[in-house]
């Protein structure tokens, strides 16, 4: 640790850390980037010269085994997770990984066994939509009862991505609707509800060349409630989650990708009374990573754990297993 803060090593250039990632730890209080490693070491070159980045490693394997960082963001494709993930805790550091964090349960439960054997080194699944202010206040809402018992959730979460070339629409790299963004909703349900599902159904549509889920829709069932999810990676952009309650409801306008230079929306019913709320403006991914140092230099307890994205995993495995089986499948 450097001057209370973690130093970070990235281990690719892909999108979703040049765009969001990697500026948020260089906007963040208690987070800095130290080097990047990618495939093409002259992206790599680019990317650090546009963000400060002070060191460009040639391989993966040079930047997890670097004595100048401390944690390992990794942004790779989701059959990589688990492989890189378990040599950069070997290496003595920490991990946060994109979600989701392995291929299947039994991937994850492998790295989970793995970390038991590294305890000063944290693994955290990276649902970022989490640590946004919008969340907080939800959170509070259901837990105080504000629209009474929450009986049901209902997630949309869409996009429209047609390219046969991007890894979310290759089957062997964990492509497809349910693995890229249908774990947001499971992973809401689960946290909201603060309990596992006893069992799912899922329905899905399949890419007739890439194999992928293109239409997933799920419907989990809860000992306080049931969930629905859908989720599509070839529809009308659309995100919302409305939760309802014995006696009012919540609806989130912005869920999951809620823009760090905008405010979201948040209409919350309790009994006759409705009001609106607009939060923000937040970068929940730099409050994500002030949060992981918190945990990694301060010892405050994980937000996101490896012990919630296995069971985040086991959900996801139980919906590919109920649309081969045509039937409810338990948890």
């Amino acid at each position: 640790m450097n001057n209370n803060k973690l130093r970070w090593g990235i281990l690719s250039s892909a999108r979703i850390a040049r765009q969001k990632v990697i500026p948020a730890i260089q906007r963040s209080l208690r987070g800095t980037v130290t080097a990047i490693a990618s495939r093409d070491v002259a992206v790599a070159r680019q990317v650090a010269q546009i963000h400060q980045i002070p060191v460009v490693c040639p391989s993966y394997e040079d930047l997890i085994s670097s004595r100048e960082i401390d944690a390992v963001y990794i942004p790779l494709p989701n059959h990589l997770h688990v492989e890189w993930a378990s040599l950069a805790l070997k290496a003595g550091k920490h991990v946060l990984c994109e979600k989701p964090l392995g291929m299947n349960e039994m991937e994850v439960t492998k790295l989970e066994r793995i970390s038991r054997l590294y305890p000063e080194q944290l693994v955290s699944e990276a649902f970022m939509y989490r640590y946004h202010p919008q969340w907080k206040r939800t959170r509070h809402l259901i837990r105080s009862k504000s629209i009474g018992d929450l009986q049901s959730i209902h997630v949309h979460f869409s996009y429209d991505n047609k390219d046969p070339g991007n890894i979310r629409n290759k089957l062997a790299f964990g492509g497809g609707a349910l693995m890229d963004i249908g774990c947001y909703g499971i992973s809401v349900a689960r946290w909201l509800f603060e309990s596992e599902p006893r069992r799912v159904c899922a329905r899905m549509v399949r890419h007739t060349e890439f194999g992928t889920d293109t239409y997933t829709t799920i419907l989990m069932d809860f000992p306080e409630g049931s969930a629905t999810v859908m989720c599509a990676t070839q529809m009308q952009r659309y995100q919302r989650v409305t939760l309802v309650g014995s006696h009012g409801q919540i609806t989130l306008h912005t869920p999951f990708n809620a823009p760090p230079d905008e405010t979201v929306r948040m209409e919350h019913q309790n009994g006759d009374e409705h009001s609106i709320h607009e939060i923000g403006p937040v970068d929940q991914y730099t409050v994500q990573c002030d949060h992981f140092a918190a945990e990694a230099i301060d010892g405050e307890p994980l937000l996101t754990p490896i012990s919630d994205a296995l069971c985040n995993m086991r959900v996801i495995d139980a919906c590919f297993q109920s649309e081969q089986k045509d039937a409810w499948m338990d948890c």
